[in-house]
């Protein structure tokens, strides 16, 4: 099999209302036990690890998934599933179960984990429960506090989105609303924003995700701290300095309390850098590899 090449794959789970299924994509050899588990942000999906993936997978066995409500994967019935944060809630959460029971489909002991926003955040939450199978931690532009403002303010960003007569109107869309991300070349930014838009069966393009995502989000501030200092594994934190999600006092507390912590500052860069770069991609190889 070529190194590039990857496989769509599917994942049942079980909800209130029934079954839906869960797409993940998977890179390299099946048989590989070193897997890098990538998990996306809050209206993103799996195809923004593609080009990573692709430089990782002669190395790695790489698995990005796309969470319930993003590309292929289902839509929730029930908005209270789409609450992903464990902290306020008495259960664990639909999506903890989802990732833990990929885990366990890939049939491995323990991964390295990648989460960009949203994605972070789950990990930050699974990486600091007893024995967890998290065995190195990378950070994309999110830490242990969030504002509530600041979550408001991405919320409503991913709400913004409408339908569209044509995909150019549509891309032009993605790549004016999410010019925080980067840094992309052109063909990457068009990439982008191609694989975060869908044609409906009403002809018309539109972002590629349920509308209720963002529905159940409570509006307040997110602090993981207590989580954050119970990691006992390494973190890499990749922080676009330009960002309103991680802001600089929250790098400043997570490089002296926690975990071991390295970062990669990405000056010019909001939320997100896109880990398309050769600084990023090389900063997370050198991370998996042992060598920061």
């Amino acid at each position: 099999m070529n190194s590039k090449s990857y496989r769509d794959c599917f994942i049942p789970i079980l909800t209130a209302d029934g079954f839906k299924n869960v797409c993940y994509r998977e890179w390299g050899d099946p048989k590989n036990p070193k897997v890098v588990l990538c998990v996306h942000g809050l209206s993103r999906n799996r195809l923004d690890f593609d080009t990573l993936a692709s430089s990782l997978c002669s190395n790695y066995r790489v698995v990005a998934v796309d969470m319930p409500g993003r590309g292929k994967s289902d839509w929730l019935d029930s908005k209270e599933d789409y609450n992903y944060l464990w902290a306020g809630q008495d259960k664990v959460p639909l999506f903890h179960n989802i990732l833990v029971s990929l885990i366990a489909r890939l049939g491995v002991d323990s991964v390295y984990w990648i989460g960009t926003s949203m994605g972070g955040l789950l990990g930050i939450e699974l990486a600091a429960q007893k024995a967890s199978p998290i065995q190195r931690l990378i950070l994309n532009d999110i830490g242990p506090f969030v504002s509530g403002a600041s979550r408001k303010a991405n919320a409503a960003l991913a709400e913004a989105a409408g339908e569209y007569q044509t995909e150019a109107d549509a891309v032009k869309f993605v790549l004016e609303s999410k010019k925080a991300f980067g840094p992309f070349t052109a063909e990457a930014a068009k990439k982008f924003a191609l694989d975060s838009l869908s044609k409906f069966s009403n002809g018309k393009w539109r972002l590629h995700y349920d509308p209720m995502i963002t529905h159940s989000r409570k509006k307040l501030d997110t602090d993981l701290w207590a989580s954050w200092e119970r990691i006992s594994c390494s973190v890499l934190t990749i922080w676009g300095e330009e960002s309103t999600l991680l802001i600089k006092e929250t790098v400043e507390k997570m490089k002296c309390t926690g975990p071991k912590t390295s970062l990669l500052a990405m000056p010019g860069v909001g939320h997100c850098p896109g880990l398309t770069s050769s600084i990023e991609i090389d900063a997370i190889h050198n991370f998996l590899d042992g060598k920061v």
